[in-house]
């Protein structure tokens, strides 16, 4: 069985996607397509804008996916190579023969020479690297423009490129494949037939229009409250309020510098506000979206993973038949999770926060069962 891999978060699943996912299909002749897919939040550190078996449901059910893998919480919310690291992972336990992700080259011989050269590993980089962290800019920030100095062929200052290159670094098994982004780019707003997940919620939220999107996705608006991070400020505030300094500094992301200026972002009235007054150059508005999601998740770095090259279970959230055939050539081999058991305690802790504001009893970790998605 031909498998090829995307890894996705599908916040929400878009036409977008759903032209990656065929074009993949057709161009390495995949027998099933397989989505590994972040879970109640993302990588960037936003709460999903629907609840991961909603979102894993409207991809299979798109037709476009097969099977729709999780990426555990603790792999999914952090930096891009752990991210990357993990979710290969994931997909090389599969058994994948290929991983297809989206890059603004298109070129994937240009990512993986890229991911080759070392570029990590010689002097300039190092140097410039130091050159940049000296001069205030984050860590990801000071990688792209270290990088940008001794490779300057290859951007890696776009989101998708960034995601390329860590996927080719983690890659030991796997063939790799891209298709060129389509349409537009992460953060832009407008208006078309393909537009970013970061348009279609925007416009969804001024509008309460739904655009660009397959069927499955736009009845999953139509049906279930989108949540954003303004809804979860009141219990974002109060915990950033009470919290004393040195619990904040035991968790994920935050170092004794910034737990005083999240201090007193509680003071602020919207998470907006709170958000705009702590960035800064040395502290993005990722990673400080990053280091809410451990707030409120009261997430402790003793709860890291020590390694990301090694995810420890396989956790199927939708699939149809070709997915659950999928699921049967590879179970006797992997540890895969269909029913709740202690590994999944901290998704549960997860779940339960995330379901704050959103009132939906059924919501609940333990109650949950992989969706099996019949064929129309």
């Amino acid at each position: 069985m031909q498998k090829t891999a995307i890894i996705a978060e599908y916040n929400p699943f878009h036409n977008g996607h759903f032209y990656q996912a065929q074009t993949a299909r057709q161009e390495t002749g995949a027998d099933v397509m397989i989505a590994i897919m972040s879970a109640q939040f993302t990588q960037r550190g936003e709460p999903a804008s629907f609840d991961k078996w909603k979102r894993a449901i409207a991809a299979v059910e798109s037709g476009a996916i097969d099977l729709v893998v999780e990426l555990p919480t603790k792999y999914g919310v952090q930096r891009a190579d752990r991210f990357a690291t993990s979710a290969v992972s994931i997909a090389e336990q599969l058994r994948c023969q290929t991983l297809s992700f989206g890059s603004e080259s298109g070129d994937v011989d240009a990512i993986v020479h890229a991911a080759q050269s070392n570029v990590e590993e010689s002097p300039l980089y190092k140097e410039a690297l130091h050159q940049a962290l000296q001069e205030g800019h984050s860590s990801a920030q000071a990688s792209s423009r270290a990088f940008h100095t001794v490779y300057p062929s290859f951007d890696l200052t776009r989101p998708n490129n960034i995601l390329a290159y860590h996927y080719a670094k983690a890659a030991k098994t796997i063939q790799l494949h891209t298709v060129k982004r389509l349409g537009a780019d992460f953060h832009d707003t407008s208006l078309t037939d393909v537009m970013s997940a970061t348009g279609i919620r925007a416009h969804y939220l001024d509008t309460g229009e739904v655009r660009a999107v397959p069927a499955s996705t736009e009845a999953m608006f139509r049906t279930q409250s989108m949540t954003h991070w303004e809804l979860y400020w009141p219990v974002l505030q109060y915990k950033l309020r009470t919290l004393p300094l040195h619990t904040l500094t035991e968790l994920v992301g935050i170092d004794a510098s910034l737990a005083p200026r999240l201090k007193r972002a509680g003071l602020e009235t919207s998470f907006d506000a709170a958000l705009t007054a702590v960035s800064t150059r040395r502290y993005t508005r990722t990673s400080i979206q990053r280091a809410f999601v451990s707030v409120l998740l009261h997430w402790l770095k003793d709860d890291v993973p020590t390694r990301f090259d090694d995810v420890p279970y396989v956790r199927p959230l939708a699939f149809n038949e070709i997915g659950r055939m999928a699921l049967r050539d590879v179970k006797k081999e992997l540890p895969l999770l269909s029913k709740y058991d202690e590994r999944l305690d901290f998704e549960a802790r997860v779940t339960e926060a995330y379901r704050l504001p959103l009132h939906n009893d059924a919501l609940i970790e333990h109650r949950q069962r992989p969706q099996f998605i019949s064929s129309k």
